[in-house]
């Protein structure tokens, strides 16, 4: 049976990023120790605020602490009132019963002296306490010096405590992934896009006020950080909401070496569709003004778009931040309004060097490392943080909204203005017993007609919308099916002129084949009562539309015989 080894963890709100290292860190020596039955299990005060019991919470507190057997604290340019207390309790039950042991490490770091306030005396005089109290105390001065500092400490202490000797002799790499004593996954993301959405949504803010109000560390917390998913999935534009909803599942599943690879992956993926996403609002809006302007494209911007069109092989990350980049470029040298908010701001983060450069080059690199067998907590931890910088500065998108128009119906009654009775679903990133519009069908009479099988892209009114369409595609819509299947444009078969699409939820493919249903003479009426030669003229509507879209962009004619 496995010996669980309890460690305590305090520190300062400053040095979150490095507790949030030695967590990681924590749980990585917890799966090599495993198969020795040692299990490392983080405590954190945060852990207690929750709790329900009949005496004071400090009450709780000392009775988790006297059932810890190390308190590690760590400091750098103060000391909080919190963490202050926490190395006292610690020190006291140490005294009254011989456990926890304690270690406490300083930072030693360069530090902005602008941001020096009167608290450095609360370290001065923490210092000063504990030389007292004949405790010694470490420093370090970086998280991997910490790390290697605190692996010697424990590689010595396991024995004590009934490890053994064998215990820290085992390579990491002779080890099974085997369940962490908890589950990190999505914290840095939920925390990440929260803060950033809660500068437009009012709703998020004040979500975030009251969750800061309650804990420093919410997104740690069920009853805080469960809340706060459902806000990003419902914010988050359509496509990219339901894209973080599937993640946000993934990160809860039972640990496993294939959850490794399946959140990794899936962190690629999102920043991926984020990107196409844009990529196809600006080619469809690219393709209307088009119609309109006179206007011609530089041969490098020409190649780049007839590469989209043209290769037979899906573009990864940075294929489509290149085409952001074309496109961006494009709208800029001919003052085109772009038809996203936020996207002008944007640009600049498209500079080389760029946080978001940077994060979409180390996500793009990472994702190579899920068709390999050595895939740590690090890794997913580092694709999440990845992923968390690309969306934080693609926060815009939290608020569009997309819908699916699957049919349009005519009805004209006397003495009435005529009326459209659309048949449509909402794409929302939410799937939960309490709220099912991912896939309901929904209808809606309306003055106005609007395109037959589009893919709407608005923000607060459907009526003001980009068509998407046939950059994105609903298959179920094409079909007469129930429900959505959400496609994107992946790639042209250049063997037979068909075009592949990628299904969202699973990254399936989907082959659109022209099947030049209407010929001359073709009896519409017929076609419109036979559900299969229905899906074969829609079929072939993608494939119409989707010639006309490169005829425009970038001005070449396709050979009739490939479509």
């Amino acid at each position: 049976m496995a010996h669980p080894i309890k460690i305590f963890l305090a520190s300062s709100a400053e040095l979150k990023s490095d507790r949030d290292q030695f967590k990681i860190f924590i749980y990585e020596q917890s799966i090599r120790l495993n198969k020795q039955g040692i299990i490392l299990e983080i405590v954190q005060w945060e852990n207690f605020l929750d709790a329900i019991s009949d005496t004071r919470l400090q009450d709780e507190y000392n009775k988790a602490l006297r059932e810890c057997d190390i308190a590690l604290c760590l400091f750098f340019t103060k000391v909080g009132k919190y963490t202050g207390e926490e190395f006292d309790t610690a020190y006291q039950v140490f005294k009254d019963t011989g456990k926890p042991k304690i270690w406490t490490y300083f930072k030693d770091a360069p530090v902005n002296t602008g941001s020096i306030t009167d608290e450095i005396n609360t370290l001065i005089s923490f210092r000063k306490k504990i030389g007292d109290l004949g405790h010694f105390y470490s420093v370090y001065t970086n998280i991997d010096n910490l790390l290697n500092q605190f692996r010697n400490q424990l590689d010595k202490f396991l024995p004590e405590v009934g490890g053994g000797a064998e215990t820290v002799t085992k390579n990491a790499e002779d080890e099974q992934p085997s369940i962490p004593s908890k589950n990190i996954f999505n914290e840095k993301l939920t925390r990440g896009l929260i803060e950033a959405m809660a500068t437009n949504i009012p709703r998020v803010k004040k979500f975030l006020d009251n969750a800061d109000r309650m804990s420093a560390e919410w997104e740690t917390q069920e009853k805080f950080s469960g809340p706060a998913k459902e806000l990003i999935a419902i914010n988050y534009v359509g496509v990219l909401g339901i894209q973080l909803r599937k993640l946000i599942a993934i990160g809860k599943e039972e640990f496993s070496a294939n959850k490794q690879k399946k959140y990794l992956e899936n962190c690629q993926l999102t920043a991926k569709r984020a990107l196409q996403l844009l990529c196809f609002a600006l080619m469809s809006k690219l393709w209307d003004d088009k119609k309109d302007n006179s206007f011609t494209l530089s041969p490098e911007q020409t190649e780049t778009c007839t590469n989209f069109f043209e290769d037979e092989f899906e573009w990864e990350i940075n294929g489509f931040r290149d085409l952001l980049k074309t496109l961006l470029d494009i709208f800029t040298a001919n003052n085109l309004e772009l038809p996203v908010t936020g996207l002008k701001e944007f640009e600049e983060k498209l500079q080389p060097g760029s946080n978001f450069i940077e994060a979409l080059d180390r996500l793009q690199t990472l994702g190579g490392l899920s068709e390999k067998s050595t895939l740590t907590l690090q890794d997913c931890s580092d694709a999440e943080e990845h992923l968390t910088t690309i969306l934080t500065a693609l926060n815009f998108l939290a608020g569009y909204k997309m819908m699916s128009i699957k049919s349009i119906g005519y009805t004209e009654m006397r003495n009435t203005q005529p009326h459209y009775l659309y048949n449509y679903t909402d794409l929302v990133g939410i799937d939960n017993k309490s709220n099912k519009t991912q896939d309901q069908e929904k209808l809606r009479y309306e003055e106005i007609p609007i395109n037959t099988d589009a893919v709407l892209l608005y923000k607060e009114s459907y009526r003001q919308n980009l068509n998407l369409f046939p950059f994105i595609i609903d298959i179920n819509a094409l079909s007469v099916a129930g429900g959505q299947k959400i496609c994107f444009y992946a790639a042209k078969d250049n063997m037979n002129g068909s075009l592949n699409y990628s299904f969202i939820e699973d990254n399936s493919r989907e082959n659109i084949k022209n099947t030049r249903t209407v010929k001359p003479g073709t009896d519409i009426n017929e076609l419109l009562l036979d559900p299969s030669k229905l899906k074969e003229m829609r079929h072939d509507a993608v494939f119409n539309l989707f010639r006309e879209a490169k005829k425009t962009i970038i001005g070449l004619e396709d050979n009739a015989e490939d479509y």
